[in-house]
């Protein structure tokens, strides 16, 4: 009985642990596990939060505000996306949603001190330039390739 017991809790147990992926178990989509992570607003705004944190170094409330900030976007997004899928024009979505990441920069940089400013915009362009290598190697899809 006890035996039977014991092996009801760890089945029950296991099948929990598995419904919900870790940060470190996300999911993404699309062939070979590239593209888009497949996560709700809320975990990419703790992801982005986690993220923001550790690389400038934020306060327990600038990590609240930007975690507020990050939802709100993802929130946003997301809902432009489902949008998007509906035959909308590509060009005026992308330019939507730019404006949209473009207000919430800004919302997230009134967050940061001078020096947390310096460093955001430094990783930022970062980013931008390993996205850029990564069209020119053909890792990322541009228009002429895809």
């Amino acid at each position: 009985m006890l035996v039977l017991l014991a092996a009801a809790v760890l089945v029950a147990g296991s099948a929990s642990a598995q419904t919900a992926p870790a940060n470190d178990q996300l999911v993404r989509q699309g062939p070979k596990g590239q593209g888009r992570l497949s996560i709700t607003p809320e975990q990419r705004a703790e992801l982005q939060s986690q993220r923001l944190t550790k690389q400038l170094g934020l306060s327990a409330d600038q990590t609240t505000q930007v975690r507020s900030i990050a939802l709100a976007e993802a929130q946003e997004m997301q809902a432009m996306r489902g949008n998007a899928g509906a035959g909308a024009d590509r060009q005026a979505a992308m330019q939507s949603m730019k404006a949209t990441r473009d207000k919430y920069d800004a919302q997230l940089k009134a967050v940061f001190t001078p020096d947390q400013l310096t460093k955001y915009n430094q990783l930022r362009d970062e980013q931008m330039e390993r996205r850029q290598e990564g069209m020119k190697k053909g890792k990322l899809k541009t228009k002429s390739n895809s």
